[in-house]
C-alpha cells in the first residue's frame, strides 16, 4: 500500500509539472501574465505536494502518535503554499478579465493570510484547529469561483462569451470545493478511526493530504495541457490569410477590446484592426468602412506605433500572442 500511495502522489507531481511547462510554453508563444501565473500555481502546487512526500518518506510509513493525526505540519510554510497558489489562480484569472486594480489582486490573499494566521495562533491544537486551517483555502477558492459567475452575470455580448470558455474549471471548482469541504468535514471532525486502522502506512497517507484536492489538481492539470495544445495550434506563424474558425472568431471577439484598451486605440482604429486581423488588404478595408486608402494607411500607421510592431504581418502576430 505505502508503494500505492507513493507513486499516486508520483503521478500527481509529474502532472503539475506538466502542466507548468505547457502554460510556460504558451506564455512564451503569447506573452499574456494570466498563462504565467496558472503555470506558477500548479509550480508552487507541486512544492506543496513534495514536502508532504518528504514528511511521508522520512515517518517511515509510520504515525508515531494520534495526535499527530490533527497536527499542522510546518503551518507557516503550509499557508504561505496555499496562498500562492490561490493568489497565482485569482492574478491570472484578473489578467484574464482585464480587472488590473491592485488592491483586487492583493486583498484576498491579505485576508487568507491573516484568517490563516489567526487560526495558528489563536486556535488550541486540535480537529477544530485543523479543519478550520485547511478550510481557509475552500474560502479563497470559493471567492474566485465566486466572483467569476458574478462577472458572467454581468457581462454582454462578445465579453460574456469569453468568460463562458472558463465554464469547464469553473464547473470543476465548483464540485470539487464542495467535495473537498465534505471530506474535511467527515476526516477531521467526524471520523473515529479504529486502532487497527491508526496503526496502518494508510492512516499516515491520510492524515497528510486531501484527496478530492489532489484530484481536482489532477483534473485541472490535464485541462491546462489540452488547453495548451488547442492554443498552440490556434494560428500558426503565417496568419496573414483570413480563417472562419469559430473558435479563433470567439478569440478575436473576446481579445479585441482588451488589445485596444491596452495600447490605447481609438474606435476607428480598433475597426481598422479588425479588418486587419480578418486578413483585409487597405482597399478591402477603406470600401468596408468607406474610407479614403489614404486614411486607412493613415489609421494602420498609427496603430502599428501604438503597439510598437512595424509591420502589418508583425501587428498580426503580435495580437495572436496577447
Amino acid at each position: 500500500m505505502e508503494v500505492a500511495f507513493y507513486a499516486y502522489t508520483i503521478l500527481i507531481m509529474a502532472s503539475c509539472i506538466a502542466a507548468t511547462v505547457s502554460m510556460l510554453s504558451l506564455y512564451a508563444a503569447r506573452r499574456s501574465p494570466a498563462y504565467l501565473f496558472v503555470a506558477i500555481a500548479f509550480l508552487l502546487y507541486f512544492f506543496d505536494l513534495t514536502f508532504i512526500f518528504q514528511s511521508e518518506y522520512l515517518s517511515h510509513g509510520v504515525l508515531h502518535d494520534r495526535n499527530m493525526f490533527y497536527a499542522i505540519p510546518s503551518p507557516y510554510l503550509k499557508a504561505i503554499l496555499a496562498m500562492g497558489v490561490l493568489e497565482s489562480v485569482w492574478i491570472a484569472l484578473c489578467y484574464y478579465l482585464n480587472k488590473r486594480n491592485i488592491v483586487l489582486l492583493v486583498a484576498p490573499a491579505a485576508v487568507f493570510l491573516t484568517a490563516s494566521l489567526v487560526v495558528i495562533h489563536f486556535l488550541p491544537e486540535g480537529s477544530l484547529r485543523q479543519w478550520c486551517f485547511y478550510s481557509t483555502r475552500e474560502v479563497f477558492t470559493a471567492w474566485i469561483l465566486l466572483f467569476t459567475l458574478v462577472q458572467y452575470r454581468k457581462a454582454s455580448g462578445p465579453y460574456k462569451a469569453g468568460i463562458r470558455k472558463l465554464k469547464v474549471p469553473v464547473v470543476l471548482g465548483v464540485v470539487f470545493c464542495i467535495l473537498i469541504v465534505i471530506e474535511n468535514t467527515f476526516v477531521i471532525l467526524l471520523w473515529q478511526p479504529s486502532t487497527e486502522l491508526m496503526n496502518s502506512v494508510a492512516f499516515l497517507f491520510i492524515s497528510e493530504r486531501n484527496i478530492t484536492e489532489n484530484l481536482l489538481a489532477f483534473v485541472l492539470a490535464l485541462f491546462a495541457v489540452h488547453f495548451s495544445l488547442s492554443a498552440s495550434q490556434l494560428r500558426s506563424k503565417d496568419i496573414s490569410l483570413p480563417s472562419q474558425d469559430e473558435a479563433e472568431k470567439c478569440y478575436v471577439d473576446f481579445t479585441i477590446d482588451r488589445y485596444c484598451e491596452k495600447y490605447g486605440l481609438t474606435r476607428r482604429e480598433r475597426d481598422i484592426l479588425c479588418c486587419i486581423v480578418e486578413g483585409k488588404d487597405y482597399q478591402n478595408t477603406a470600401s468596408e468602412l468607406y474610407l479614403a486608402i489614404g486614411t486607412v494607411k493613415s489609421h494602420t500607421h498609427n496603430i502599428l506605433q501604438k503597439t510598437r510592431t512595424k509591420t502589418r504581418q508583425e501587428l498580426l502576430q503580435d495580437f495572436w500572442r496577447y
